[in-house]
């Protein structure tokens, strides 16, 4: 096997994510099988999860995960959704603190809205957190 080439344009610490939960099951068995053939031959190749590490939970990749676990990967690469955020000048956990909707929401969050609502378009497509 390769090495893991992973694409982290905007040089993230990146974490072994192995054993993070992911955010739903995986749909389509098939895509994974076939990304889990791929990555015993080239290993990993491409965006790294992105996780809340406080969580151990992954919101991105739940097909490359499952595939890399298939591949017996040694590990799974990730990075913090709270980095990326830095990385790009913001402050996560202010931005979810002073909306309003989150205030009156329940458990849940919806980081998708925080993501598109103030990423850029590039760092929202090469770290795949294009949710649609």
């Amino acid at each position: 096997m390769q090495p893991a080439t992973v694409l982290n344009p905007l040089g993230l610490d990146l974490i072994d994510t192995t054993g993070y939960a992911p955010l739903h099951e995986v749909r389509d068995e098939d895509h994974r099988d076939a990304i889990a053939a791929d990555m015993r031959e080239q290993g990993w190749n491409g965006a790294p999860l992105v996780v809340l590490p406080d969580y151990a939970l992954s919101l991105t990749g739940v097909h490359r995960r499952a595939a890399a676990e298939l591949a017996e990967l040694d590990e799974i690469p990730g990075v913090s959704l709270e980095a990326i955020f830095e990385a790009c000048g913001l402050d996560m956990w202010k931005l979810i603190n002073d909306d309003e909707a989150y205030a009156a929401a329940s458990a849940y969050y919806d980081f998708s809205r925080l993501v598109e609502d103030h990423l850029p378009a590039d760092v929202i497509e090469t770290y795949g957190l294009d949710q649609h």
